[in-house]
This record gives C-alpha cells, sequence and structure tokens, in this order.
C-alpha cells in the first residue's frame, strides 16, 4: 500500500515526484529525496523483509512492457521472468507476477516513468537532473547501484543475506559468440572495455580458484546481485516497450491488438542519462592484473559484470527503443532529444573518469579528443547497426525537414560532426568489410591488420556479424552497407539540398537587409512579406552550421566537388536521357519529360516531389483576381470588393484601357490605382493569357489596412469631427499616394499583385 500510493499505482494520485522541484518547493524535496534515497528508510524496509525472504508481492501483467507480455502468452518465458511467472490449475498463466521486496520496489520506480496515467498529468520541464525529484532519484540509484568507482555496491547494514538468481549469471554463456572478432591484437582486445572475452576468461578462472579466494569473490558477487537486478528491470520497463521481433510479427495496423508506445521527452531523456552512465560504468573496469592461473583478483566478478553490462542489457533494446523512435517520431525538434541519445551511445571514448557520488562531468572538446583510437574498433564491430542502420534511417528524416531552420541545421550539424571523427569512418569500413569474402583497399587510405587480412579472421568476424544482424533485426534482414553507392548518391542529393538551403538563406538574409534600409513610407504601403522569425545570427549560425556539414559530409563519404557527377540510378525514363525541356533545365523543379499536354513526372521526379526533395514554383496561372484568400484577408470583404470591382470594370473596360494608354500626368496618377498582367515564369510552359488593365479593390480587406483605417478614425473621432472629414483625409492620402508615384515614373507604372 505504501509504495503504490507513493508512485500513484492502480489510479491513486501519488505523491508528484515528476512535478516536485528543488526551486519551487525545496523543503518537499529535500525530505523526499532522504525518504526514497538507497539508504533511506523505505529502501531499509525493503532490506529487512528481503533478509527475511518469506514474503513475495504481486505485480501486475498487465503492467508489463507489450513485448514480454506476447512472450509469455505464447509461453517464450523472458528470463527475467523464468521464476517470477505462476501458472493456474489449468496450466495458464496468472495475471501477476511475484517478487521479492527489493524487485518489487524497483518495478514500481521503473514503471512511474512510463506509466500512462502519470503522462497525462505532466511532469516539470527539468533540464537538470537536480531540478525534477524523480530524476533526482534515478540519478542517486544509478551512482549507488552503478558506481564507477570502488569495487561494489555498499553492503546491506544487516545478518547475511541470501544471494537470488540472477538471469545475468545463467545466461552467462549465450554471450560467448560474440566473442569471435579478429580486430586489433590480443592485448588490445582484453583491455577494450567492451571486449567480452575477458569476462568470460575470469568466469571461467573463478571456478578454479581457492577455497579463500571462492570465498572474498563470492561476497562480492552477493553483493553485485542488487546491481544486476537494478539494470535487467529499468532497461526492461523503460527500453522494452516496443520490441522490433514482435512488431515484425505483429505489425502496428489499427485493427491488431498491438500497442505502439511513443516515449514522452521525460522518459527519453532518462534513457540518454541512463546510457550516459553505463557508459562510465563500463569504462571504469579496471585492467586486470593476474599473478597466477589459480587466482583472481577481489574485483574480478564486478569488473566482469562492468564489461557485460552494456551488451548483454542495454545493446539489443536499446537499438529497438531507438528505430522505432527513428521511424515515429514526429519530425519537429523534440527529435533531437532521441538524436542526441543515440550519439550518445556510439561516442564510449567520451565518458571516462568521474567524481565519487555524482555525475561525471565533460571536458572540453579538443581536436586530440575527436580522434578515435583504434582500441575501439571491437565496440563498432559489436554494434555496426547503430552507426549504419540508423543512419540510413536518420537521412529519409532530413529530407523530409527544412534545411533553412536553424533548429533543423543544427541536428544535421551534430551527426555530421560525431561521424567525421578522425578515425571512425575507418572503423566502420574496416567493420563493414568483414562482411565480405575479398578484402579490397580501403578508400580512406588506412591499412588493415593482420587480423582482418587473415581469411579465417575475416570469415569468423562476418559469422559473428551475421548473427548479431540476425538477433537485433530478425530472420531475413538484409543489409545496407554504409558506404555503397546507394547511399552516397542519396549523400550527394543531401549535398544538394544544403545548397539549397544556403541559397534559400541568403534571400532571407537579403530581404531582411533590404527591409531594414528601406523608408517608412516604403514599407507601409509594401506587400512583401519575409520570414520575421529568424534574426540575424540565427541566420548566419545557419548558414555556418550548412557549410560546416557539407565539409564534414565530403570528408566522411570522400566525397569531391565535382558538379558533373551524376547519381546511377534505376528510376525509368527521365529528362536526362530524353530531349531536355524547360523543366530539365532548372534544378529545382521535379525530373520531368516533355509530353503532349505539357511536362510529365518521371519515377525519379515523382519520388523528389513526394519526398519534398524538390517542387515547382508556385506562379499564377489564371484570373488574379480569383486567387485564394489569404490568411491575412477578410473572405467576406474580398468577395463583396471583388463584385464590386468587376462591376466597374465591365461598365468603365473602355476609359481604363484608354488610361492606361496615356502619358499625362493625371493619367499616371491613376495608374497608380490599376492592376496591369501578372508577370509569368516560364519555367514550365503553360497558355498565355493576357489580363487587360483593371480596377481592384481586394487591398481594402487586409487586415493591416483596415487597422491603419480604424487607427486614422479613431484620431479623427477624437479630434471632435465627423464622417466626412475621415473621407476627405482617405481621398487625400490616396492622391498623394499617387502624385508621389506618378513623380517618381515618367513611363507608364502600373502596380503589380
Amino acid at each position: 500500500m505504501l509504495l503504490e500510493n507513493i508512485f500513484g499505482f492502480n489510479n491513486t494520485q501519488g505523491w508528484g515526484l515528476k512535478t516536485i522541484s528543488a526551486s519551487w518547493q525545496p523543503y518537499d524535496f529535500v525530505a523526499l529525496r532522504d525518504f526514497l534515497s538507497p539508504n533511506g528508510p523505505v529502501m531499509q524496509t525493503v532490506y529487512r523483509l528481503l533478509v527475511e525472504n518469506i514474503y513475495r508481492f504481486e505485480f501486475p501483467l498487465k503492467c508489463l512492457p507489450w513485448p514480454s507480455r506476447c512472450l509469455i502468452d505464447e509461453g517464450a518465458i523472458p528470463v527475467l521472468y523464468m521464476n517470477k511467472l505462476q501458472f493456474l490449475t489449468n496450466g495458464q498463466a496468472a495475471d501477476y507476477i511475484l517478487l521479492n521486496a527489493f524487485e518489487y520496489y524497483l518495478f514500481h520506480f521503473s514503471y512511474y516513468l512510463v506509466n500512462a496515467q502519470h503522462l497525462r498529468a505532466g511532469s516539470y520541464n527539468w533540464n537538470t537532473p537536480t531540478d525534477a525529484l524523480y530524476i533526482a532519484l534515478v540519478e542517486e540509484y544509478m551512482n549507488y547501484f552503478l558506481p564507477a568507482e570502488g569495487t561494489g555496491v555498499p553492503p546491506i547494514r544487516t545478518a547475511s543475506t541470501p544471494l537470488p538468481s540472477s538471469p545475468i549469471n545463467s545466461s552467462k554463456a549465450s554471450y560467448s559468440s560474440f566473442q569471435g572478432s579478429p580486430f586489433g591484437s590480443p592485448k588490445s582486445r582484453e583491455a577494450s572495455p567492451f571486449s567480452l572475452r575477458s569476462f568470460m576468461r575470469s568466469g571461467s578462472q573463478q571456478q578454479q580458484q581457492t577455497p579463500t579466494t571462492v570465498e572474498q569473490s563470492g561476497g562480492n558477487q552477493q553483493e553485485t546481485w542488487r546491481s544486476e537486478t537494478f539494470l535487467q528491470i529499468v532497461a526492461e520497463m523503460w527500453l522494452n516497450q516496443n520490441s522490433l521481433e514482435t512488431a515484425q510479427r505483429y505489425g502496428f495496423s489499427p485493427g491488431s491488438n498491438t500497442e505502439n508506445v511513443l516515449p514522452c521527452q521525460d522518459h527519453v531523456k532518462v534513457i540518454r542519462m541512463l546510457v550516459k552512465h553505463v557508459h562510465y560504468f563500463t569504462n571504469s573496469v579496471r585492467p586486470e592484473n593476474i599473478s597466477s592461473l589459480h587466482q583472481c583478483h577481489y574485483g574480478s566478478y564486478w569488473d566482469g559484470f562492468k564489461r557485460s553490462a552494456m551488451s548483454q542489457e542495454i545493446q539489443k533494446k536499446l537499438y529497438s527503443f531507438l528505430k522505432h523512435s527513428f521511424l515515429r517520431w514526429p519530425l519537429d525538434y523534440s527529435f533531437r532529444l532521441v538524436l542526441e541519445t543515440w550519439l550518445s551511445y556510439v561516442q564510449p571514448w567520451r565518458y571516462f573518469g568521474g567524481k565519487d557520488g555524482e555525475s561525471p562531468t565533460h571536458k572540453q572538446e579538443t581536436v586530440q579528443d575527436r580522434a578515435v583510437d583504434a582500441v575501439w574498433q571491437q565496440f563498432v564491430t559489436d554494434n555496426l547497426l547503430f552507426f549504419t542502420v540508423l543512419f540510413q534511417l536518420f537521412l529519409p528524416r532530413v529530407f523530409r525537414t527544412d534545411l533553412s531552420h536553424p533548429r533543423n541545421t543544427y541536428m544535421l550539424f551534430r551527426v555530421c560532426k560525431v561521424f567525421s571523427q578522425m578515425g571512425l569512418n575507418t572503423l566502420i569500413e574496416q567493420a563493414e568489410c568483414a562482411l565480405t569474402d575479398v578484402h579490397y583497399p580501403l578508400r580512406h587510405g588506412y591499412s588493415p591488420n593482420k587480423s582482418f587480412t587473415h581469411p579465417a579472421g575475416r570469415s569468423s568476424t562476418a559469422a559473428v556479424l551475421r548473427i548479431q544482424f540476425a538477433e537485433l533485426e530478425g530472420p531475413g534482414f538484409q543489409y545496407q552497407p554504409l558506404f555503397s553507392l546507394e547511399c552516397e548518391n542519396m549523400i550527394e542529393q543531401l549535398l544538394e539540398d544544403i545548397q539549397k538551403a544556403k541559397a534559400e538563406n541568403q534571400a532571407v538574409a537579403a530581404a531582411r537587409s533590404t527591409s531594414e534600409n528601406q523608408s517608412w513610407w516604403a514599407w507601409l504601403f509594401s506587400d512583401a512579406y519575409y520570414n520575421d522569425d529568424l534574426s540575424p545570427s540565427e541566420i548566419k549560425k545557419t548558414d555556418t552550421h550548412l557549410r560546416q556539414s557539407e565539409v564534414y559530409l565530403r570528408t566522411i563519404f570522400d566525397i569531391k566537388t565535382d558538379p558533373a557527377r551524376r547519381k546511377q540510378v534505376a528510376w525509368g525514363p527521365s529528362s536526362a536521357t530524353s530531349t531536355p525541356g524547360p523543366a530539365a533545365i532548372s534544378s529545382t523543379l521535379p525530373d520531368c519529360i516533355p509530353g503532349e499536354n505539357g511536362p510529365q513526372l518521371t519515377p525519379l521526379g515523382r519520388y523528389q516531389l513526394m519526398n519534398g526533395l524538390r517542387r515547382f514554383d508556385i506562379t499564377l496561372r489564371g484570373n488574379p483576381d480569383l486567387q485564394p484568400i489569404r490568411s491575412f484577408e477578410c473572405a467576406p470583404l474580398v468577395r463583396l470588393l471583388h463584385a464590386f470591382s468587376t462591376a466597374l470594370n465591365k461598365k468603365h473596360h473602355a476609359a481604363i484601357a484608354q488610361v492606361s494608354e496615356r502619358e499625362d500626368f493625371v493619367a499616371r496618377i491613376l495608374q497608380q490605382f490599376l492592376c496591369c498582367p501578372v508577370a509569368r515564369s516560364h519555367a514550365v510552359p503553360a497558355p498565355l493569357v493576357r489580363w487587360q488593365p483593371r480596377i481592384s479593390l481586394r487591398f481594402a480587406a487586409s487586415y493591416r489596412n483596415m487597422a491603419y483605417a480604424a487607427v486614422l478614425g479613431a484620431a479623427v473621432y477624437a479630434s471632435g469631427h465627423g464622417l466626412f472629414v475621415f473621407v476627405l483625409l482617405l481621398f487625400l492620402m490616396a492622391l498623394s499616394y499617387g502624385a508621389i508615384g506618378a513623380v517618381s515614373t515618367r513611363s507608364p507604372r502600373h502596380k503589380q499583385q
């Protein structure tokens, strides 16, 4: 009852852990943080119940992630629930699982983040872990149960605690197949913090140690189970909400009984905290110093858990989490949270060192920090899909966003900057080369080591990678190399889009400069609109990010600046193989071929149009007086003024035509209020229709002009005058506008819409 009351379980309100902040409720924040801390009263009660080992608590099966529930229904019970699931007399699984006190508390704590009841209630918008109480507890639990310093978690301050069975210990042999990568020398592989070879070796050595050593190591293992349980439960509840294997089997169709969980922003932020902390935790492993084959140092089991924490508990679930987010997250700036989580995972070399009891701080990045050492080849190989598949999923998102916006440009810049780190593209390409049976020279001039060039090494690594692909993506997955012709074609298209975004950004800057330099009289009667949301500093920053992204992409994929290079894609007939028409000349138009009724889209052109890669120039082709009503216009007034203008044009069309041909001063004054034929763009051929000079009163339906008239009327009314003075002032202002326009132009001047 206490935990259900704290975490708001079974439709209870809870204590609002995600809404209490240190800045707004400092007293409540400190009191609840001490109450729920790893050494607080609640956890001490949990430990006392755990020591007695007679109490079991029911946790509803419906609160488990949907992929785990599907496996349980099919009879394939996950390892985490192997000894927790209960069965009824008819052989069916019960609607709950039995947990000890420690597991019961962690399930409630981790479920609080993904509970739909609290997602609807909202949370405090936090930026640092100390802002919100729940986030502060998450960080404190990670520092306590997964400490980067020391030899393990502090012992329980009670009598000797029985060691529960841990799924990590029972399934240790299932990960031995990933130790066959031939990259690097044996010394570098053993020293790599992500190589499981040393963990498997330490496990075999523990079976041969002396009774004295077993007793010491057994005490360490007895304390390690809490760290293992904590990592298993938070990874299960936070990362396993959407499984690729279950999604491929059931799909996400509206009629199917499936769940499609899109994480909230707090959820993604916590996942990034977990990824960064586990990197620190894994990178803090101590180098082994074994003096005898029959002895093992005190921290061998703890160090083995550190080495295997990321690969065994985080890798597969995080890959499903990220891929699902890449495919289904909205195309807005909030995707940066998912992006930074991905970039944090693929850069473990950034997370070294730290302080006791708090999250390690990042040191300032230098040129030397951006060089990736060859010791990380094992990590790149074991996580190849994170570097290649997710990058290729990121590219379609870029094609569908506006690269002239500073936020979208910054996300592209972040990805390009990370992948352009010195040596990273070589490590990725060397891992991809292991999938081929025939060795070929690397494009970046890297000389592979002997283990890579050895045929046996390449074949063993290829087999391990294929097993890993099948585990992460499922059987039948077709791997698309990152450094392939298809991917390079997408990069070339992205470079073209960057050039267009740079040109558009320069046009916005020029429009802003022109608007700032023009007189107030010209601005008052100007119909030109530009994007006023971007400041000059944002425009400059956007241009800088676009230029740097272009340089990074050319460096990563070794693309030279060659405008004559063409893509070789099987799109069918296109303008490149047909008679070039006007649409084929412009690089901003979709690919077209001439037809009987004008240009026709090719398959490539339809692809470009649907994905927003290219678009037609929006030009006026019909009656300019029948343009769609804008958002800044009053719709009823537009229709009324159009009917009135049409009646005037029909009745006085001869006089209007005569005035438009005259060149005297009075005629030039009247010409300021006439509309001439609209200028046309000949990029796409269309029948030319000449519209005679005419009267158009549509400008009076603009809300801005009506506001000006209202201000003038209020001033006239405040001065004590009536309607006659108001109309007279409007006439004098119109006459002044026409006279100034007539004086400034010697030739006939027509207003264009």
